[in-house]
């Protein structure tokens, strides 16, 4: 085989490759967005039912569960992008995480202690700001994903 050839088919097999990575991240980041969504949705709809003078505890109890769930989830896809990388994805999916689950434990902290005479204030309170960093840590798990993705071989920069 000519040289000349041989570059070309050597070239055609890097892009090839190179495509197949992106797809093999691609899959792995959207497999962690899809249940870090689904519980932060779930753990919103739990805070709702938390909410108001007549708390719903048995559909706080069905979102926490399902939160719980998605969480499970969250957590088994992170293995897969410690393994995709690049690092600042597996951060900033871990931030994600930790996230999440801290609203998870707020949650159930609020819901155990309904009827409080400061009326779970410091719950409501805790679970707004959580609600915001959790989004905002979304938020950058997507960037730094799409980011690593747009790469074209140099170590991603984490975006502020």
């Amino acid at each position: 085989m000519p040289d000349c050839s041989r570059r070309q088919v050597q070239g055609q097999a890097e892009v090839e490759h190179s495509q197949w990575r992106r797809q093999l991240r691609r899959d792995a980041y959207s497999a962690f967005l899809a249940p870090a969504n689904e519980s932060r949705t779930a753990l919103k709809m739990a805070a709702r039912a938390l909410t108001g003078d007549v708390s719903d505890v048995a559909e706080a109890d069905r979102r926490l569960q399902v939160a719980q769930e998605r969480l499970a989830l969250v957590q088994a896809t992170c293995t897969s992008l410690a393994v995709e990388g690049p690092a600042s994805v597996e951060q900033a999916a871990h931030s994600v995480h930790l996230g999440l689950h801290s609203m998870h434990t707020t949650l159930l902290a609020w819901r155990d202690s309904l009827g409080a005479p400061d009326h779970n204030v410091k719950f409501v309170e805790r679970h707004a700001v959580e609600v915001t960093m959790v989004s905002e840590r979304l938020g950058s798990f997507t960037s730094v994903a799409r980011a690593a993705l747009d790469d074209s071989g140099q170590p991603p920069t984490v975006r502020s």
